[in-house]
């Protein structure tokens, strides 16, 4: 027996590895069998279509049609949202509830489909569109429906996902498009978005709900992208130009209203019917509280959609439209006189706004006033000003701009204004005479904002008050308090800043300090207000100037002088740039260009500063700007090293104001140099490439540092790419190009990305250049890149430590350039390396970094010490004292010192960088 035991136990032991196999498989059989509900049949038609799915994609190919990467969107969508009409017949005719409840082989066989078209999308694309192929529409898109496709199919609920296929036609329209690089259907393919995946959607996941909560909970997770998806094209299509004939912007305005509308009543009634007639009735408190909730988040969100449209549509659509935003202009021109110092041979550029303070300038009686602006309905409502300048009397005058005299206005503008206006303008007022019927201190879309903050002030008695010129007391009232409320609620700040013309780029300069503001707004009510002559807040608090509180244009006594030099003024329709450019080289003495290059990216600055600078007199010449931030909010402005005014103007919005000469030592050319165009963008699948790379060189015991770099090539450029933001803004404006450095040296260049955002900069100035870096490998990609640059006779490699000795001998003494991107963050010692770049600047020299920081002022809360500890593990350190050194080292001028976020690739993660420039 045991004999017999021992040979059983030997046979057993003998058992191939192919045996094993077969019974792990056999296993695995019966397993899915009993648990997975996917037959043989299910995967044949799943190979089948993946197989169909490629033939289709290379037939396409062959036939070159434009953008193939929509070959596949197009067969998928095509054949799903034909199941889906079909499944559509059945809800009509059998209801929705019996034909979600009932799965049909039609419909596994669409889930089926779906899944093979994912997998083969995702294949392919990894394949011949790879950076097309993105993290959130792609990868994440694919996979979420994979997943959802087999739940479904494993619960026999395919119905449901049949049926909602047709939501697959507007994405047949859009694909039928793409491939042949048309112009999108935008009307169409919106209506049809927003009535398939909008409001279908929405009544067939409430439907769902009753049968399956999973179902339900992914439904409103795939609803929430589609309002996402609505809220795009909802933008972009009110933005398109509001001349268009076939529609115009009011027409389009309330189709939205009307579709928002239909939207929160289906939405309603889908979740009234669910919550008390589909559940259990009575429903309980928590069913009736947790749908409840749901649907204030859907009309929350539909909030933010209107947001959207009013605050990215509001300012742009009232310039399309030729609608007059500013009543009066904003800017007080008594601190442009103390710092201008304005002659009769000036020449000055600036902005019309609605005219105040152009007629304010002429009233110092320069040379010659351009007065530009990108809205004709300011020009239009200066060229008037002008007109009645010429024909009228100061009384007759002073009651159309001061009282907004209607009867005046009517009796004098046929018989002696109207000839005097160009053929625009004419027309222009011929049609828009009420506004002086309704008062022009209100009209435009400021003077709606001051209707609306001005009302609770009145009704305070703050009217009476003002007009007596009475003092303020502390006990203002409790309608002034509400006032004062609504100012500081900074909730309320984007709805209220675009109605007077303060567009969102702007209004984010406050956000970084909103308490600075909220105490200045404060200060406003309490105490500018009330100041002898402030006709800003009188005018609006009042309705109408009065002839010894208004702007100096309306005064009596000036009123000669401006009928003398009415010619002087020269109107000029587009940017103040352009009208620089056309006036010529040397012409321009004072550029006043207000708040404008608050809302610009750094891009458009340098663009507009370019053309400026190039066209002052370099001797006499200066430059003066407002803006709400509450420093230099632009590293372009920055280097004009302009003088803060501290003079107290009685508008009170602006937080800074600046004066600059002409600048010396500038070339203005050199701001808008170009560099190589390349962009290193990888797709999801690029980067999960470099991240494994990376995992591996981590894990390996013998590491090739240069055999890991050189596999990645670009592909490392990328993945840097989104990990390191704002380098080309670092490189192109926060390093002084106007100065044009002679000699750079930049340390940590890695595989001299940097180089390319500024290669123009570079050939233009002939700049001598040393790029540093610890790691041979980086520095061979970094000179393939200079070689394939054209820059060989310009760079110097240098392989090292910057702190040794021998590098140190290879460099020269004093540079006019020391950069370091991303790189002392990683430095063990800092301090000394830090002490070693300033060291090689040479005096009027600049030295530049750009790096990871915990946010000023914010170091102590939890998200960055989070950031700090994420960070530090990959040897990355944020230190604040970094930015202590910098802006504390003696011997340099602090130039640019900025902060801002950027997003880490696939994490929610959104870490400080800052960026700082200094002059030794």
């Amino acid at each position: 027996a045991t004999r017999r035991s021992m040979g059983v136990a030997a046979a057993a032991a003998m058992v191939t590895p192919t045996q094993k196999f077969a019974d792990f498989m056999a296993q695995m059989s019966a397993f899915t069998a009993e648990n997975v509900s996917f037959s043989h049949e299910d995967f044949v038609i799943l190979c089948l279509n993946m197989f169909a799915c490629a033939c289709v994609y290379y037939t396409l190919r062959m036939i070159k049609l434009p953008d193939h990467s929509w070959y596949l969107t197009l067969y998928s969508s095509g054949v799903t949202s034909f199941i889906g009409l079909y499944l559509l017949f059945h809800v009509w005719h059998d209801g929705l509830a019996a034909t979600i409840s009932n799965e049909r082989d039609i419909s596994r066989y669409a889930a089926i489909f779906f899944i093979g078209y994912c997998i083969m999308d995702l294949v392919i694309g990894s394949i011949h569109y790879e950076s097309l192929l993105t993290y959130d529409d792609g990868w994440t898109h694919h996979f979420l429906y994979i997943g959802v496709c087999s739940y479904l199919l494993h619960n026999g609920l395919t119905s449901l996902f049949a049926v909602a296929l047709v939501e697959e036609l507007p994405i047949v329209l859009l694909s039928m498009y793409e491939v042949r690089n048309k112009q999108k259907p935008s009307l169409l393919f919106g209506m049809l978005y927003f009535f398939t995946r909008i409001m279908f959607h929405t009544a067939l996941i409430y439907k769902a709900a009753a049968i399956s909560n999973v179902i339900f909970a992914v439904g409103l997770n795939l609803l929430l992208l589609h309002v996402r998806e609505f809220q795009r094209w909802v933008r972009g299509y009110l933005m398109r130009s509001h001349n268009r004939k076939r529609m115009n912007f009011r027409v389009k305005l309330g189709m939205f209203f009307a579709m928002l509308a239909s939207y929160v009543a289906l939405h309603g009634y889908a979740a009234y019917d669910l919550v008390f007639n589909e559940y259990p009735q009575p429903p309980s408190a928590p069913i009736v509280a947790i749908h409840s909730a749901i649907f204030l988040f859907f009309m929350y969100r539909f909030g933010i959609v209107v947001h959207d449209v009013y605050t990215q549509n509001f300012i742009m659509t009232s310039i399309g439209r030729k609608k007059i935003i500013y009543n009066i202009s904003w800017e007080d021109p008594a601190v442009d006189h103390k710092v201008m110092h304005m002659t009769d041979q000036d020449v000055v550029l600036t902005i019309s706004s609605a005219g105040c303070n152009v007629l304010d300038y002429l009233c110092e009686g320069p040379k010659k006033i351009i007065a530009v602006d990108m809205n004709a309905a300011q020009l239009h409502t200066l060229e008037l000003k002008l007109a009645c300048i010429r024909a009228l009397d100061w009384e007759t005058f002073f009651a159309i701009w001061g009282r907004s005299d209607y009867k005046v206005f009517k009796s004098v503008y046929a018989t002696k204004l109207r000839s005097l206006l160009k053929k625009e303008t004419a027309e222009f007022w011929d049609v828009n005479d009420k506004l002086f019927r309704d008062n022009f201190m209100f009209a435009g879309t400021s003077g709606l904002m001051a209707r609306i903050l001005c009302l609770p002030l009145r009704l305070s008695g703050v009217r009476r008050r003002v007009m007596a010129r009475e003092e303020f007391s502390e006990s203002g009232g409790l309608m002034f308090k509400f006032t004062c409320w609504i100012c500081s609620c900074t909730s309320l700040w984007s709805w209220i800043a675009p109605l007077g013309g303060v567009p969102l780029e702007q209004l984010n300069l406050m956000n970084r300090n909103t308490k600075v503001f909220v105490d200045r707004l404060i200060e406003v009510l309490t105490v500018r207000i009330w100041k002898p002559n402030n006709y800003f807040y009188y005018g609006y608090i009042v309705g109408e100037f009065a002839p010894d509180c208004c702007p100096r244009y309306l005064e009596e006594k000036n009123f000669a002088n401006l009928k003398a030099r009415v010619d002087r003024v020269d109107l000029f329709y587009g940017t103040w740039a352009d009208a620089a450019v056309r006036e010529g080289p040397g012409s321009i003495t004072i550029a006043s260009l207000l708040d404008s290059m608050d809302w610009m990216p750094a891009e458009m600055i340098a663009e507009n500063i370019s053309k400026v600078v190039a066209n002052m007199d370099k001797e006499k010449g200066r430059i003066f700007w407002r803006s709400f931030a509450d420093r230099v909010h632009s590293p372009v402005l920055a280097h004009l090293d302009g003088e803060l005014v501290p003079e107290y103007d009685r508008v009170g919005w602006y937080l800074t104001q600046f004066i600059a000469p002409t600048p010396k030592n500038y070339n203005p050319e050199m701001i808008v140099q170009q560099g190589s165009g390349r962009a290193f963008k990888n797709s999801f699948f690029g980067d999960v490439q470099v991240m494994t790379a990376m995992a591996k060189q981590g894990l390996s015991r013998t590491k090739c540092v240069k055999t890991f770099y050189s596999s990645q090539g670009a592909r490392y450029d990328g993945f840097r790419e989104g990990l390191l933001p704002n380098r080309d803004i670092f490189m192109r404006h926060v390093i002084p190009w106007a100065k044009e450095p002679k000699t750079w040296i930049s340390v940590g260049c890695g595989t001299a990305r940097d180089i390319e955002f500024v290669v123009g900069h570079v050939k233009k100035c002939g700049t001598k250049v040393y790029l540093c870096d610890l790691s041979d490998a980086l520095l061979d990609m970094a000179r393939q890149r200079v070689r394939e640059l054209g820059l060989e006779s310009q760079v110097t490699l240098v392989e090292g430590d910057i702190n040794s000795v021998a590098v140190k001998k290879q460099l020269p003494n004093e540079v006019d350039l020391v950069t370091c991107s991303y790189c002392v963050t990683m430095i063990p010692d800092w301090k000394e390396a830090m002490r070693t770049m300033s060291n090689l600047v040479k005096p009027g020299g600049h030295l530049a970094l750009i790096d990871f920081i915990e946010r000023e002022g914010r170091e102590s809360c939890w998200d960055q010490k989070l950031y700090k500890w994420w960070f530090a593990m990959d040897g990355v350190f944020f230190n604040r004292k970094h930015r202590e050194w910098l802006t504390s080292q003696p011997g340099f001028k602090t130039m640019w010192y900025g902060e801002d976020e950027g997003r880490v690739p696939y994490t929610p993660l959104n870490p400080t960088h800052y960026m700082y420039c200094g002059q030794r």
